[in-house]
């Protein structure tokens, strides 16, 4: 990405961030709103939605993810042959390809197998990332109790997008959080619901502190990320007390007609002590 066609970006994101919210936006086909569970975290990001269509648990239990996001938040290098039906990612020297509807994978050439099936979605092709993650050697951690897949790594969630319009932006004086981040690990949604007709996501969070959380050091912050841009969170907006084990919920509307990319989420606990 140039310089100026970051620069452009980020003025584009955060003059977005503080517009006007009217509603219904332009542009958008009704239907009716759904809720999904959170099913993924890639290093302090909770990715809910993903388009064309959020993550999924299969019949073989497996987390199904679009094609699309192994590129943008895995930092793997994709092509997909139509013909074949075949996916090939690529990332440190290692090819792991699938198959539509085949239990088959090889890793640079060596076939193997697996107990599930990439499948076709909306025109895009989904993924079981736990088997994509330990074939290309990304350190990864299943939470059974919480039904949530970790992965961590530094080459993940470095697109352009994120690397230098969001984290870049962060810390700025429109956008950064009132107040010193103490942890980045406060609260783990649990659930969102994602409304087309009205443009929104509400998502629900659990404090996972162990502790009472008081008024105004509550920061569960939802990023919408766009083809071309993205959309802070409100700097100043309620950030109520939040008892121990208890849950909050963050509504955030889109600002644009265009169509969402993605949801991520950080559920940071902030220091207020000298607000």
């Amino acid at each position: 990405m140039n310089t100026g066609k970051k620069v452009l970006t980020a003025l584009l994101a955060a003059g977005l961030s503080f517009a006007m919210l009217t509603g219904v936006n332009p542009g958008k086909v009704e239907a009716a709103a759904k809720k999904y569970p959170a099913l993924l975290k890639i290093n302090d990001y909770y990715v809910l939605y993903t388009a064309p269509k959020a993550p999924y648990v299969d019949a073989n239990y497996r987390t199904m993810i679009p094609l699309r996001s192994i590129s943008e938040l895995m930092g793997a290098k994709v092509s997909y042959d139509a013909k074949a039906r075949t996916a090939a990612i690529e990332k440190d020297s290692v090819t792991v390809k699938f198959t539509i509807g085949s239990k088959s994978v090889s890793v640079n050439g060596v076939a193997g197998s697996m107990d599930t099936v990439p499948v076709m979605e909306q025109n895009s092709m989904f993924i079981p990332v736990s088997v994509l993650a330990g074939r290309l050697g990304i350190v990864s951690k299943w939470d059974q109790a919480n039904q949530l897949y970790t992965l961590t790594g530094e080459t993940l969630m470095q697109t352009d997008m994120i690397k230098y319009t969001l984290e870049d932006m962060e810390g700025g004086p429109f956008t950064a959080p009132p107040g010193k981040i103490i942890s980045n690990d406060a609260f783990r949604p649990v659930s969102y619901t994602y409304d087309p007709g009205k443009g929104s996501f509400t998502v629900k969070a659990k404090n996972i502190t162990g502790k009472d959380i008081p008024a105004g050091a509550a920061d569960v912050a939802a990023y919408i990320l766009y083809d071309d841009t993205l959309q802070f969170p409100p700097q100043e907006r309620v950030r109520p007390a939040v008892r121990k084990e208890g849950t909050l919920e963050v509504t955030v509307k889109t600002e644009t007609p265009s169509t969402p990319a993605y949801l991520l989420v950080k559920g940071r606990l902030l220091d207020r002590s000298e607000n």
